[in-house]
């Protein structure tokens, strides 16, 4: 049934498949930042508001969703209920720290006072760091002050976001579509741009990101 609520949810659900933050996501369709966060879901009187057909047109197509997958979204009634919260132990370090870091040896590391712990669903075994986002390199995907918990020993799949440091020391984040043995090509972030491709001969390292602070 679609309503007010439900439309919401499933924008709220689409942001959180592209690990945005749903100003991130409006942002990101070139929208507002302030489009779509809470405080502008009902208007002053306590009349709902809802999103209007232009943004889910943008939204739609900066996130390659047809309509027809969003009308599902808006319909899934899939219980989250079950999903595990719990606080793990984390090595935390920022996006500068990653020119320095090899992500693969982080769970080597002795929990010390670098560590924190954050609260977010379990990762199942895999070995994991945190790390804050300290810079705009990372936009439209992550904003300044984000905490991303990456797992450098996961497989990539399609559609996973993943960070990876070449060997000109850049740190590159997209959204990966397409792997072969000789190269990683990433999602457009626009209709308008190119896929970004990186040569699996220029790569370091790359990690996935297994989830997002909201």
């Amino acid at each position: 049934m679609l309503s007010h609520e439900t439309l919401w949810e499933a924008l709220d659900n689409l942001a959180q498949r592209h690990q945005l933050s749903p100003s991130g996501l409006a942002r990101r369709a070139g929208l507002d930042p302030t489009s779509f966060n809470p405080s502008k879901r009902f208007a002053g009187d306590g009349r709902p508001r809802w999103p209007s057909t232009e943004s889910l047109s943008k939204v739609l197509e900066v996130t390659q969703m047809s309509f027809v997958d969003f009308a599902n979204l808006v319909q899934d009634n899939t219980d989250t209920s079950g999903i595990l919260y719990r606080a793990f132990p984390a090595y935390l370090c920022t996006t500068n720290d990653l020119m320095e870091i090899d992500p693969a040896k982080i769970s080597k590391f002795q929990l010390d006072n670098f560590c924190e712990s954050f609260i977010f669903p379990s990762p199942q075994g895999e070995k994991f760091f945190a790390l804050e986002v300290s810079s705009n390199s990372f936009e439209p995907y992550y904003e300044e002050g984000n905490f991303l918990i990456v797992s450098p020993e996961s497989s990539l799949r399609r559609n996973d976001h993943v960070l990876m440091q070449t060997k000109d020391r850049e740190i590159h984040c997209g959204v990966l579509q397409r792997q072969t043995n000789e190269r990683y090509e990433f999602r457009r972030v626009t209709p308008e741009d190119s896929p970004r491709v990186i040569q699996s001969s220029d790569l370091v390292w790359a990690a996935r990101v297994l989830w997002v602070s909201q």
